[in-house]
Formats: structure tokens, C-alpha cells, sequence
């Protein structure tokens, strides 16, 4: 009986058996050639605040009669504040 072992060439590492295979990569994490990632980094955390505020339970709960589903746009006059009119994915405008 014959057993056949495997071989793998110096390149074998590079080289891909099919397309849908992932070629490996590597990544500079030196922070000299990533100038903006401390600014990314807090605008990214900003926005996460401001959407974590945004979706609190006590600001949802304060709009008692109001839409069922995500509210999808809101318009406010240009000359005052109120009326603000708002559209929901249930269908509904709303005028607070």
C-alpha cells in the first residue's frame, strides 16, 4: 500500500487553491501612518452617544400618543419651532 504525504512549495503560503479562498494580510499599526485614527476613533464614540441618548426609553415613553413604528422624517416651519410635524413607518404624520 502507498501513502501519498503532502508537499507545499516556499510559496504555497501566497498562493490561493480556488478565488474564494482569503489571502492573508497584514496590518501597520504603527500610529505614525494612521494620522486620523485618533479623530475617527472619537467621532465615532460621539456618535455612539448621541444615538444612545437618542434611543433612551425615557425620551420614547415622553411621546405618549404618539407613532407605533420608526419615525422616518420630521419638517419644522422656517419662521418657528412649532409646529413640528413628523412621519413614522406606520403610516402616520403626527403634529406636536
Amino acid at each position: 500500500m502507498k501513502v501519498q504525504t503532502l508537499k507545499r512549495t516556499a510559496g504555497a503560503s501566497v498562493e490561493r487553491e480556488c478565488a474564494g479562498d482569503l489571502r492573508r494580510s497584514s496590518r501597520n499599526l504603527n500610529p505614525q501612518h494612521h494620522p486620523m485614527q485618533r479623530a475617527r476613533e472619537y467621532q465615532r464614540a460621539v456618535t455612539a452617544a448621541k444615538m444612545e441618548r437618542m434611543f433612551a426609553k425615557p425620551f420614547v415613553g415622553d411621546l405618549q400618543g404618539g407613532h407605533r413604528d420608526a419615525v422616518t422624517c420630521t419638517a419644522t416651519s422656517r419662521k418657528a419651532l412649532l409646529p413640528l410635524v413628523s412621519g413614522a413607518a406606520d403610516g402616520c404624520v403626527a403634529l406636536w
